[in-house]
């Protein structure tokens, strides 16, 4: 009996062992489990089984922690969607705490401010040394959500990096929710680009319509003239009627370079670029402005150098003489007599160059970089009285880049100047009795007259 009893005692106290020891284990893995959640650590599920209110404890933990990583697993992606999202604007975005210390900056950020990884967590007046982003970082910091704060403010600077002088940019500040507010977003935007092209709009816009009314007074001035008393007097209306033709041929010639840079700057202008055999087609261009080089007692050659039958650009020959017209033209307009103006050519390996150049009175250095835009003139009353329309290098320009070339000017006052046109080379070679490329005595096509500065 003794034996029995002591039997089941010992199983009695075996099995209360292993029940505690299972309950240990469990309270140990929920613990462990916790503390790991605490530590940002990926949720582990309790495998002991226990029962009881235990039991209860460990299941009601493992369901807990699925759900509790499951929301984790969400905020991970959430949050590497959002961080791809900001690093892929254009845009700089800034967030800061109220104590003005970087909190996060994006990709577009570190580019425009010089930023890195190692700038989050130092204040912004140290990172960002302008007055008008601490501003706006101050009274964004200030506003109560949802407010939003807009401006533009500028980044001066004397580097050449993205932080140069006149740098505009529009910024939007958001404060973060809470009570006090966690801090503030700021959006930065470079609206340097969009000022500029406003501008050009503008003064665009401004020369046009100068230029449309010069000729337009004219005009009006000697019509009314003629209307009034000058019709019937043969010593003046002929002269005043050939003064209308003339201002009539320079309203019509303006209007006719707007619409064709209208189209190149449109991509409307379609040229038919095919193997084309340069040296004929300048011949003509330089002999069709013989009449007025020698009217200014001009001495005007054309040099092909090297150049033969078979060196043939890939271009369309209406563009080329587009381009070889004006800048002859203008190389004619602004030589004084007893001058030269030479054209050039020369084969090089991937590229025919073309080079036009005078002894003419030279471009200033400070106006070099703005000659191809349209309107821009460095002596506006010289270039009105010699007929230029002022786009007649901006047009050279977009019918260079069209070919696929590239054009480039170097000039000293009272030296003259010289234009470089780099052409593609084509290695094709002319075929026995084949003819590409018109004849010398080609027609030449309507040609722009606008002028160099």
């Amino acid at each position: 009996m003794e034996t029995v009893l002591i039997a089941l005692t010992a199983a009695g106290v075996a099995a209360g062992s292993y029940v505690a020891w299972r309950w240990w284990r469990a309270l140990t893995e929920v613990a462990g489990g916790l503390a790991g959640l605490g530590r940002g650590e990926k949720a582990r599920v309790v495998r002991t089984v226990a029962i009881g209110p235990l039991g209860e404890l460990v299941r009601a933990y493992n369901a807990a922690a699925a759900e509790v990583q499951a929301r984790t697993d969400r905020l991970e992606r959430d949050r590497q969607q959002l961080t791809v999202v900001l690093e892929a604007m254009a845009e700089a975005v800034l967030a800061v705490d109220p104590r003005h210390r970087l909190l996060f900056a994006n990709a577009g950020a570190n580019r425009l401010f010089g930023l890195d990884a190692h700038s989050v967590g130092r204040l912004v007046p140290e990172l960002i040394r302008s007055p008008q982003v601490q501003a706006a970082v101050e009274a964004t910091l200030q506003l109560v959500s949802p407010s939003a704060y807009q401006s533009e403010v500028s980044l001066p600077g004397r580097d050449g990096s993205v932080r140069t002088p006149g740098r505009i940019l529009s910024v939007r500040g958001t404060p973060l929710p809470g009570q006090p507010s966690a801090g503030a977003v700021l959006v930065f935007r470079d609206m340097t680009e969009l000022r500029r092209l406003e501008r050009m709009r503008q003064d665009f816009v401004a020369n046009a319509s100068h230029e449309l009314k010069t000729p337009l007074a004219s005009i009006k001035a000697y019509t009314e003239t003629l209307l009034d008393w000058a019709l019937h007097d043969e010593t003046v209306n002929v002269r005043f009627l050939e003064r209308i033709d003339e201002q009539v041929g320079r309203l019509n010639q303006l209007v006719l370079d707007l619409l064709s840079l209208a189209r190149l700057e449109s991509g409307q202008e379609v040229f038919d670029h095919q193997p084309l055999n340069l040296v004929p087609v300048l011949e003509s261009c330089v002999e069709a402005h013989q009449g007025r080089a020698s009217a200014k007692n001009l001495s005007l050659a054309f040099e092909p150098g090297d150049l033969d039958q078979e060196v043939l650009v890939m271009a369309d020959e209406e563009a080329v003489r587009q381009v070889a017209d004006n800048l002859i033209d203008n190389a004619i307009k602004y030589t004084p007599e007893n001058g030269s103006v030479r054209v050039r050519c020369i084969a090089r390996r991937d590229t025919i160059t073309l080079e036009v150049w005078d002894t003419g009175i030279g471009i200033p250095r400070d106006d070099l970089p703005r000659i191809f835009e349209r309107f821009y003139r460095v002596d506006k009353a010289r270039s009105r009285a010699l007929g230029g329309t002022g786009l007649g290098l901006s047009i050279v320009k977009h019918v260079v880049q069209s070919i696929g070339g590239k054009i480039e000017v170097s000039s000293r006052v009272g030296s003259g100047s010289r234009f470089t046109v780099h052409l593609p080379r084509c290695v094709a070679a002319l075929r026995p009795g084949s003819a590409v490329g018109p004849a010398p005595q080609a027609a030449v096509g309507p040609r722009s007259s606008g002028g160099l500065p």
